[in-house]
């Protein structure tokens, strides 16, 4: 069944990218003639335009009936961390992006933030097992719900940082790889850029969260709605995506100081390694954990596990750039 989830949003994605394909293609001649966009950045805005509209209309809550979403503070969980992943987007762009991210060009990174959230974010956070649709949605299960809330948030954060400094494409050591692109001095395929690298390392130390774990991560939170699994997991992706937003924001200084940046998400690492909770004694039972004399589930609190990861990443952003100065790789 889980497989065929996956196959499931594989499929859901492809009329939407072909749509999106066609009116990028549109969207390209047209800003072209308007001498607004070159070529490709119009394929991307088309596509982004697409990816957004279809994104509004995917998986709408509104749409269920009243007594699914009466009290279900599991969609509220989601909703909230699109809004703030957004939220977090706009604000980069008005106050820290490039000054010339005006008018259109606002638009445009507006349009591929939202749908980097919807896609990225609520679409492909599925893919670890919370479905939205039936977990969420139809069975109110708050665990599921916090689960992808938190991906969808550090989606968000990761996209906004993205979005921070300046775009200059010169400054890059690798950036001749884009010299291809009519519309490679504009910068624009910087931010998407670096949104893909720190996006894929999330989802990889994600998944390697989730193997450490000494449990069957995906029944405890999606059968057994275990909400100290689910908010250890939303916990260590915010963590992540705090290392994350600092190393993909901002002017570039060097292969190094990059290094150094993204080589911060392993404190985070190393913290679940030694704060994760030992096996249960007892699997027989519905929570998988252990029981008290009266067989009651003991639910063991992970709410420590989670500030030892929020404070390792931000001791670590604090410290990278003081061991990057040090070492001379900020050129």
């Amino acid at each position: 069944m889980y497989t065929d989830h996956k196959v499931y949003l594989l499929q859901k994605m492809v009329g939407p990218l072909m749509i999106g394909v066609w009116v990028g293609a549109l969207s390209a001649v047209f800003f072209y003639e308007a001498d607004i966009f070159w070529p490709d950045t119009g394929v991307v805005f088309g596509m982004a335009l697409v990816i957004s509209f279809f994104g509004l209309l995917w998986n709408r809550a509104s749409r269920l009936h009243p007594l699914y979403r009466r009290g279900n503070a599991a969609i509220g969980a989601v909703r909230l961390g699109i809004i703030l992943g957004f939220a977090w987007c706009l604000w980069v762009l008005v106050h820290h992006a490039d000054p010339t991210i005006q008018g259109f060009w606002f638009v445009l990174y507006a349009l591929m933030a939202f749908a980097a959230i919807k896609v990225f974010g609520q679409v492909a956070g599925q893919l670890f097992g919370p479905r939205l649709q039936v977990d969420v949605f139809e069975r109110g299960n708050l665990a599921a719900g916090v689960f992808l809330g938190a991906f969808v948030l550090a989606t968000g954060m990761i996209f906004g940082g993205a979005s921070w400094g300046d775009l200059e494409a010169g400054g890059l050591e690798y950036g001749w790889i884009f010299e291809v692109l009519p519309g490679y001095e504009d910068g624009w395929w910087i931010t998407p850029w670096f949104f893909g690298m720190g996006w894929l390392i999330l989802v990889v130390t994600l998944g390697l969260w989730i193997r450490r774990e000494k449990t069957d991560f995906y029944r405890r939170v999606v059968r057994d709605r275990n909400m100290e699994d689910a908010k250890a997991a939303a916990y260590f992706m915010i963590a992540c995506a705090i290392t994350l937003t600092y190393a993909v924001h901002g002017d570039y200084r060097g292969f190094g100081d990059a290094l150094i940046g993204f080589s911060v998400i392993a404190l985070p690492v190393l913290g679940h390694e030694v704060m994760r909770p030992p096996a249960p004694l007892h699997t027989g039972n519905q929570a998988g954990d252990q029981t008290g004399d009266e067989g009651v589930p003991a639910v063991r609190s992970r709410d420590r596990e989670g500030v030892v990861y929020i404070l390792l990443a931000l001791g670590g952003v604090v410290l990278a750039p003081l061991v990057s100065t040090l070492l001379g790789l900020r050129g």
